[in-house]
């Protein structure tokens, strides 16, 4: 399982959740803005990286893979909480979007400070934008992403397994939706397979001042809550991914699973930098 490379006759699926609850207005540790904007910025940035990554050639962009973001609490477009395609612009009320048209529909392009010391500022493109109010109705976006997961791997059936990244600060408040728990809505995502294995759900857990940072633990034990329940609800990391994070310098233990607890910016980077490259190499037809 998991063995099989993302190529444009089978791409991959990358669906984001992002919690866009009250709570994610709190100032993010010594980040200079909010949780929200945090969680949005490391967002954009890994959209850019997929994008150049899927690259044939220089401007030419491959689909490689299906991505989909999804925000949960406020919803901007239509108003009062639940869940919307957080895609803005042209994008706008889409869900799964192929690489190449998320390239050529950008919501904005701004200008963020250089890392390097006195270098002018850098243009980066935008394609979803911070926002956050109300509660965190976190089982129906596992519910929402999972009906487009499913209706994806029906499509794509010997494609490299969906990947599912919730991004949250906060404790589950729609338990029972629909008559299901987050656990069960959880399991239900992961039964959903393709032929080279079942999705991975990936949970990265952000505080305002992170104490117990922890990169892919194979334990919950010492965490306070949420950290245990999202822990249950992580997959275990396949062969590829322990790689993969292994070579960016990452240590793991057998059993790691696909939770982050307590991470600052620089470790949700490297978490969405690792739940998006399955490990394999994609192919240059």
């Amino acid at each position: 399982m998991y063995e099989n490379l993302i190529t444009r006759k089978d791409p991959g699926c990358v669906v984001f959740l992002l919690d866009r609850s009250d709570s994610m207005k709190q100032p993010w540790a010594n980040s200079g803005g909010t949780l929200a904007e945090g969680a949005a910025r490391e967002l954009n940035n890994v959209l850019l990286e997929l994008i150049l990554a899927s690259q044939n050639e220089p401007g030419k962009i491959g689909h490689y893979f299906d991505v989909g973001v999804f925000g949960y609490g406020i919803r901007p477009m239509a108003g009062g909480e639940g869940v919307e395609s957080a895609w803005g612009g042209g994008l706008a009320g889409r869900t799964l979007v192929p690489l190449p048209e998320l390239k050529e529909n950008t919501l904005d392009v701004r200008e963020v400070p250089s890392v390097d010391a006195g270098a002018p500022p850098t243009r980066v493109p935008i394609w979803v934008d911070s926002a956050h109010g109300y509660k965190t109705p976190m089982c129906e976006a596992v519910a929402v992403a999972g009906a487009h997961v499913f209706q994806w791997a029906q499509a794509h059936p010997d494609s490299f397994p969906p990947i599912v990244i919730n991004i949250t600060d906060g404790l589950v408040t729609d338990n029972g939706y629909e008559g299901a728990n987050l656990q069960q809505w959880a399991e239900r995502l992961m039964s959903i397979q393709t032929s080279d294995g079942p999705s991975l759900l990936f949970n990265v857990f952000l505080s305002p001042t992170p104490s117990y940072p922890r990169l892919f633990p194979n334990t919950a034990d010492g965490l306070p809550a949420p950290g245990p329940e999202l822990f249950s609800i992580s997959s275990v990391l396949p062969p590829p991914m322990l790689d993969n994070a292994r070579s960016l310098g990452a240590p793991m233990a057998p059993g790691a699973r696909a939770f982050v607890y307590d991470a600052d910016s620089k470790m949700l980077a490297r978490a969405l930098q690792i739940g998006t490259t399955p490990g394999r190499n994609q192919d240059r037809e």
